[in-house]
């Protein structure tokens, strides 16, 4: 299982640094430009990619709301029952090929303040029971293959009182 990252090219530079984040903290993140190898159908792979993820994280900015492409795997994943988590890396006004899927979505606004929007997408994808994927976790021993990341706040910065309770957890669990 695996998050679906929806961008739009213009914005490949953003989507880059979140794969890395989420790559870090244990998710594993399907991007188009790494998830279709040569010869194969991309739609079909864009398809099969969105009805195996259990959430559909968009990137969502000027660019975004503009790509037709963007749009249809908002479609898909809407009609898959996917969880649909947007991030607004830009401000943007939604569209109105876009407002009916969007409807009463929190969006998770990170472009006023950047440092903020890793905590509360994790946040997002826990509440919404995404698993992590235990090979892709490395822990603070450099140790692979973990089924849970070991956070250090310090890593994560100044991000105040969220950041305690967003990763607060019993050490028995």
């Amino acid at each position: 299982m695996s998050i679906f990252l929806s961008y739009s090219r213009g914005d490949v530079h953003q989507a880059d640094e979140w794969v890395g984040n989420l790559e870090r903290f244990g998710y594993r993140v399907w991007i188009d430009r790494a998830g279709i190898r040569g010869g194969q159908q991309w739609n079909e792979t864009i398809v099969r990619s969105i009805r195996e993820a259990q959430a559909l994280l968009l990137l969502l900015s000027p660019n975004s709301a503009r790509s037709d492409n963007v749009r249809r795997e908002i479609d898909l994943a809407t009609e898959s029952r996917k969880r649909i988590i947007p991030i607004e890396i830009q401000a943007t006004t939604i569209p109105d090929n876009l407002q009916y899927q969007l409807a009463g979505v929190q969006l998770i606004q990170t472009w006023r303040n950047p440092r903020s929007g890793l905590p509360l997408v994790l946040a997002a994808l826990k509440q919404a029971g995404v698993e992590r994927g235990a090979a892709r976790v490395v822990e603070a021993t450099g140790q692979r293959g973990s089924s849970e990341a070991n956070i250090d706040l310090a890593d994560l910065g100044d991000l105040g009182f969220l950041s305690k309770i967003a990763f607060w957890r019993r050490p028995s669990e």
